[in-house]
């Protein structure tokens, strides 16, 4: 199997020769797309075609011969057979949950409904079957197949009530042009049919996850291969069509509108978290009654108090990001020269595109939206109150104390207090006068990332040490080590770190392998269990009746041996219910290790009697 660094390598090696040979023999590279996705629909209608074959072969054998039909029930070879249909069926029939949100109707919103009618005309694209609100700064559709993996689709546009109250209809209209140009039959059926097939397979992979059958089985070693070679060799299509749809966009409505919905896009959703929902928030900490967010935010965006010096930072800021692997999305730079036009300054319309569009309807959509967000973060608000009120004392108090007076637990405390609590005051001095009393990882991590923030290189060493003694920490390390390194413009370092993360991901993947499954190969010794999980399991096995015996054996761990990992075994009476004892036992075992409770004689025996083999009897009845 190949490691996460392997397997990014190969899909960015993949990514660039399609790239090149885009660019290079665009016909030819088109024809190897079309022949890729054309290989999908191959193996699934070629399994659909194996199955009616093998249907009808056994139905016309059976009527030819009575031999032959007596053996097929005789050897139970029908039952085999038709097992066999039921679980590729069942795995070809995917399916696919409906979108679901806040539904907008052309009969509420007709202005809404007359414009995505006109854009879809104009753009002889398919037309949409539903629109649902959502509070993201988003616009994007979904198609939803009706009959499993055989299209149909039905077609969903999302839009994002932040999005429409920060742009003008035009914009808006640019942006939903953008996602209609990718369905559209405009510019490109070949281009359009590609997309609609990265969708189809990225939906099919997805459905195929939440499955647990043989047939799902074998259809997902396919498509784990399939997918992803798919994707990575249509990409520089995909991207093509972003460009295509981004000039959709402008033709419908101008290049200034077009550039000015995407700057919006790309700097302004940022702004507003920075400049109003970070702070809408942060009044949980003082007031325990939660407001309502999105009649502020309204009021918010007509005259949002952004400065031209901050607006001009952040355009710059977005601009130098470049285009890469991981997103078909060009960067904000690119699709600005393809649409030849400058950066415009982000601005807030005179008239939204949510006034002009849902109209008086508006003021309710609003109350519906903030009636949601009090229903779904009542708890959270006054949690958030709560928890702040008790840091805050807790703080308060041990500031009080004299440093030489505090416990370990309650230095590291104010430390922590200090950072969360009190703004004004540096916490990196507590932190380091605790690391300087106490050999403690957490502390070297908490004193490196305050380093690194700071763009002290100090802080490389602390985040070092921090993982060093704690390997837990590895991915976030690497992560404000990247965080460093990139922002110092040290590529060479950053991809060390990457790289280092990525050994760590897939021992991280390894490590719940190992704790996810038991099979006859594992090895097993004589537990090295502490008296507390002993008793624990004692207990447990004294209070399900119908437990005779307890064997104990320990899986040892190749990856993070300190987390234990232990089968359980149990005797049961002759007329007990081995799932139900094993349920019950479960239920009752509350422990910090991984544990696999298995009966004697039951579906596993061959496991449980090579872990009775090599562990201890720990309870007799």
């Amino acid at each position: 199997m190949k490691t996460t660094t392997q397997q990014r390598e190969h899909l960015e090696a993949l990514i660039g020769r399609a790239e090149q040979e885009a660019k290079r023999r665009p016909r030819r590279y088109r024809a190897k797309v079309g022949l890729l996705a054309l290989l999908g629909y191959l193996v699934i209608f070629g399994m659909l075609f194996t199955l009616v074959a093998i249907s009808v072969g056994i139905g016309w054998a059976a009527l030819a011969s009575t031999t032959f039909a007596i053996l097929l029930l005789k050897k139970k070879l029908i039952v085999v057979i038709l097992a066999m249909i039921y679980v590729l069926l069942r795995a070809l029939w995917v399916k696919f949950e409906p979108p679901t949100g806040y539904r907008l109707t052309a009969k509420h919103y007709p202005k809404l409904f007359e414009r995505l009618k006109t854009l879809s005309r104009q753009l002889r694209a398919p037309r949409i079957h539903q629109v649902i609100l959502t509070p993201e700064y988003n616009a994007a559709i979904v198609q939803t197949p009706r009959l499993g993996v055989f299209s149909f689709p039905k077609n969903t546009l999302f839009l994002g009530l932040e999005l429409l109250l920060s742009l003008s209809p035009a914009q808006a209209e640019a942006v939903v042009a953008h996602e209609l140009g990718h369905l559209s039959a405009a510019h490109s059926r070949f281009a359009g049919w590609i997309y609609r097939v990265r969708l189809s397979w990225q939906r099919i992979v997805a459905g195929l996850e939440r499955q647990q059958n043989i047939g799902a089985s074998l259809m997902r070693r396919f498509f784990d291969w399939y997918a992803p070679t798919f994707a990575a060799y249509s990409f520089a299509l995909a991207r093509t069509n972003e460009f295509a749809a981004d000039a959709v966009a402008a033709q419908l409505t101008s290049r200034h509108d077009a550039a000015q919905a995407l700057v919006n896009t790309y700097v302004v959703s940022g702004l507003v978290n920075e400049h109003f929902w970070t702070p809408f928030l942060k009044q949980a900490d003082t007031s325990e009654l939660p407001t309502a967010p999105f009649k502020p935010l309204r009021d918010f965006l007509r005259q949002p108090p952004f400065e031209t010096a901050d607006l001009l930072a952040k355009v710059a800021e977005a601009l130098k990001v470049a285009t890469g692997h991981y997103d078909t999305h060009p960067a904000l730079s690119d699709r600005l020269q393809a649409l030849k036009t400058e950066a415009p300054l982000p601005k807030m319309p005179a008239d939204s595109a949510a006034r002009a569009w849902l109209g008086g309807e508006l003021d309710r959509v609003l109350a519906d939206f903030d009636a949601d967000w009090l229903k779904n973060n009542d708890d959270k608000w006054r949690e958030r109150y709560r928890y702040c009120q008790e840091g805050r004392q807790t703080l308060a108090e041990l500031s009080q104390q004299a440093s030489e007076t505090l416990s370990a637990a309650q230095h590291w405390q104010l430390a922590v207090l200090t950072e969360e609590f009190a703004p004004d005051i540096d916490p990196l001095p507590l932190f380091q006068s605790y690391r300087a009393a106490h050999a403690d990882a957490d502390a070297d991590f908490v004193i490196g990332r305050l380093l690194l923030k700071r763009d002290d290189s100090a802080g490389i060493a602390a985040i070092e040490a921090a993982i060093a003694a704690k390997p837990e920490l590895t991915l976030e390390g690497c992560r404000w080590l990247d965080y460093f390194y990139r922002r110092r413009g040290d590529e060479a370092a950053a991809d060390d770190c990457l790289k280092r993360a990525e050994r760590q991901m897939d021992i991280n993947r390894a490590a719940g392998l190992e704790r996810d499954t038991l099979t006859r190969k594992d090895r097993f010794v004589k537990p090295r269990a502490d008296e507390a999980t002993l008793a624990a399991i004692r207990a447990a096995a004294a209070e399900v009746a119908g437990v005779k015996r307890v064997w104990l054996a320990e899986k040892p761990m190749q990856h993070y041996p300190e987390a234990k990992t232990y089968a359980v075994v149990f005797a049961k009476s002759a007329f007990a219910y081995e799932k139900k004892l094993t349920r019950q036992l479960l239920e009752r075992l509350s422990l910090p290790h991984t544990l696999f409770v298995l009966a004697k004689s039951g579906s596993h025996a061959a496991i449980a009697k090579r872990a009775i083999k090599a562990g201890s009897e720990i309870y007799r009845r």
